[in-house]
């Protein structure tokens, strides 16, 4: 099933350019990854409302959050692995404590 199709007027058919410097893109940057969102969409918003969209993790959280799931994948290939044959059912035990404590971790970090 694919995405909806927008109405002629809800599509976004203008594009406007804007040059940054790499400190201003760093924080533009930032700014949406905390708050959720595309560079973009940011800036959007920040324009037309004058208001800083909400922050909804804070860059060190979010930063965290994409190392354990970078984390979470490795884990997964592995056990993948294990389930496959081509590893020692013996990691298998290892594994799933690993995964455990990637997930509290998480848990922690979104409270």
């Amino acid at each position: 099933m694919g995405r909806p199709a927008l109405q002629e007027e809800d599509k976004r058919t203008i594009q406007v350019n804007i040059r940054l410097t790499k400190q201003e893109n760093d924080m533009v940057c930032n700014y949406a990854q905390a708050s959720a969102m595309t560079p973009a969409n940011w800036i959007r918003q920040k324009a037309f409302t004058g208001r800083f969209p909400a922050i909804k993790l804070s860059p060190l959280k979010a930063e965290l959050y994409r190392e354990l799931h970078k984390i979470g994948v490795n884990l997964n290939q592995a056990v993948k692995q294990v389930n496959a044959g081509k590893l020692s059912p013996a990691f298998l035990t290892i594994l799933t404590t690993l995964i455990k404590t990637q997930k509290d971790i998480f848990n922690c970090l979104m409270k």
